[in-house]
C-alpha cells in the first residue's frame, strides 16, 4: 500500500504543471519523502497520462529483458518512461529476480 493516495499524487503533479511552484518546492511543501519519488510521479503522468495502475500488468519473460537490456545503458528512469513501465520499481524487481535466480541480464536478447 502506497503512502501517498494516487489523488494526493495528481493533485500535486497538476500543482507542478502549472508553473507555479517547482519540484523541490512542492517536495518541501507536502513532506515527501524523496524528490525521486515526485520525479517518477512526475514522469508516469507525462508518459500514461495519470497516477496509479488500474489493474496489475502482466508482462512476458521476453518484454523483461528488452527493458532489462536496454537498462545497461539507460538510467532507470529512462527505461521506465520508455516502456511505460509504471510503478518503476517493477523494474527493479525484475532486475532483482533475474539476478536471484543466475540469469545473466544483457545475453538473452540482442
Amino acid at each position: 500500500m502506497s503512502k501517498y493516495s494516487n489523488e494526493f499524487k495528481l493533485m500535486i503533479i497538476k500543482e507542478y504543471l502549472s508553473g507555479t511552484i517547482g519540484q523541490a518546492a512542492l517536495t518541501k511543501k507536502y513532506k515527501i519523502a524523496t524528490f525521486a519519488l515526485l520525479a517518477r510521479w512526475h514522469d508516469e503522468y507525462l508518459v500514461t497520462g495519470s497516477i496509479g495502475a488500474t489493474g496489475h500488468r502482466i508482462y512476458s519473460p521476453e518484454f523483461e529483458m528488452v527493458v532489462l537490456n536496454y537498462l545497461e545503458t539507460h538510467s532507470h528512469s529512462e527505461t521506465a518512461r520508455h516502456f511505460a513501465v509504471f510503478p518503476s520499481t517493477t523494474i527493479g524487481n525484475w532486475l532483482s529476480a533475474y539476478r536471484k535466480f543466475g540469469h545473466q541480464v544483457g545475453t538473452a536478447m540482442g
